[in-house]
């Protein structure tokens, strides 16, 4: 019985001391010295990584450095072949494609729209109907009669190759003859729309084809009477024609003016944009858009590695910052010392726990020795005339941690930081050798241009 006693309270004693064993083992870790890190050599393969990054990209570098010299040279040899390094006037360079075809279909679906709406008012079909007739007068106006300008404009100029004065003279009548279709097409179309039903009184009697409901309007000349039909679409046609070699100037209201200058300067604007694509010095074009692509790839090959190097210092200095944070000796002395207060607090409480449960168990080992020796009938053994003393293990006293004084933490604290400073700055000199190394690979010769 005194051995069981004995036994239960040891081994309360036993998980109270397992307890404070793992409290200790957490307390002696917070009070040790964190792990010193080669910061010098963290900064080293930074610096390295940097160069070897720069490495990587040097092929990359020459190779768009080589396309942007070729693509001046070949320049330069458009223009010393032109003399046009002897011009103040820089040559117009035409655009390409994608841009040229996407600002023609702007106009084109402009004009469609304002001739579909001056046109849906006097159509049976409305706006669907005056779109029919407004596609179809929107590209022979813009695509077919604009290219045709745009192109004898751009052969009547005096040409690069063209030393011939025939075909610049046939391309001027030629010209002259498509302005003058142009015009003549935006002209019959006001007067097309004028000849639509609502824009005109009901025909004198003999010239009419269907009755309709007179519409008033003012007094016309004896001309442009005779030309009225009625009110019916499938004659505007000819009453245009009648109408445009009657009166081909005068049209009757404000509108008609707009819808031909509106025309007028589609025509023209495509004409003007046709003519770009006929380059007067061949070959000046495209040289200028391929150095360009070759520029803009060049400055993209460079803007890349340089973000990528600027990444990598960012990087370091932020694990540099890290590192130091990480191992502040002011952090590292507050923390020891408050782990060393509360260790020596565990201790401290868990022996008075210990002393109560030995006093406890001497208490009740007592108790029962004395009721057994009263209802005993055999003698005691020897042991009980020993006092009970137990055999129980107590932690030792924890040694203070050698951290130094608060003062020395600091000083180390500002020596620490004053290293990595350093090291940042040294982080911020291989940034800019790496950066001037990407220039200097990126650096191309200009070629020497006669006259300038």
């Amino acid at each position: 019985m005194e051995a069981d006693v004995e036994s239960w309270y040891h081994g309360v004693h036993q998980k109270r001391l397992q307890d404070y064993r793992e409290k200790e083992v957490i307390c002696k870790d917070r009070m040790r010295e964190p792990p010193e890190d080669d910061t010098d050599g963290i900064a080293e393969k930074n610096c390295q990584h940097m160069q070897s990054t720069v490495l990587g990209k040097t092929e990359e570098l020459a190779a768009a450095r080589k396309e942007v010299e070729n693509a001046r040279s070949e320049l330069s040899e458009v223009m010393n072949k032109y003399d046009l390094d002897k011009t103040k006037k820089k040559p117009r360079v035409p655009d390409s494609w994608p841009k040229f075809l996407g600002i023609l279909a702007v106009v084109l679906v402009v004009e469609t729209v304002v001739n579909g709406v001056f046109f849906g008012t006097n159509l049976a079909g409305a706006l669907v109907g005056g779109m029919t007739y407004a596609v179809i007068i929107s590209v022979v106006n813009v695509v077919a009669f604009g290219s045709m300008a745009g192109f004898l404009a751009a052969w009547s100029l005096p040409h690069a190759d063209s030393a011939d004065s025939v075909r610049r003279l046939f391309a001027m009548v030629g010209l002259a003859l498509v302005l003058a279709m142009g015009v003549l097409l935006n002209l019959g179309v006001a007067h097309y729309r004028e000849a639509l039903p609502g824009d005109y009184p009901p025909a004198p009697v003999g010239n009419t084809t269907t009755l309709a409901t007179p519409t008033p309007v003012v007094a016309l000349n004896d001309d442009v009477a005779a030309c009225r039909m009625g009110d019916d679409e499938t004659v505007a046609g000819r009453e245009a024609i009648c109408l445009f070699w009657s009166e081909w100037l005068q049209l009757s209201d404000f509108e008609s003016y707009i819808l031909m200058l509106i025309g007028l300067t589609a025509f023209g604007f495509a004409a003007w944009k046709w003519s770009g694509r006929l380059e007067r010095w061949p070959g000046y074009g495209d040289a200028v858009i391929r150095q360009k692509k070759a520029k803009g790839e060049l400055k993209r090959v460079v803007r890349e590695l340089v973000d990528n190097l600027e990444r990598i210092r960012a990087n370091a200095v932020d694990s540099q910052e890290e590192l130091v944070r990480n191992a502040d000796p002011v952090s590292h002395w507050k923390t020891a010392n408050a782990a060393y207060d509360k260790i020596c607090a565990l201790r401290e409480r868990f022996c008075e726990d210990a002393e109560f449960l030995q006093k406890c168990c001497r208490r009740a080992i007592t108790s029962y020795r004395s009721t057994n020796r009263y209802y005993r009938e055999e003698p005691e053994p020897n042991s009980w005339q020993v006092e009970w003393t137990p055999n129980w293990k107590l932690p030792e006293v924890p040694a203070r941690p050698d951290i130094g004084s608060l003062a020395d933490a600091r000083h180390r604290r500002d020596e620490a930081r004053s290293a990595k400073e350093e090291r940042i700055k040294k982080l911020g000199d291989c940034h800019k050798r790496c950066v001037n190394d990407v220039r200097k690979h990126a650096r191309t010769s200009k070629p020497k241009i006669p006259g300038r």
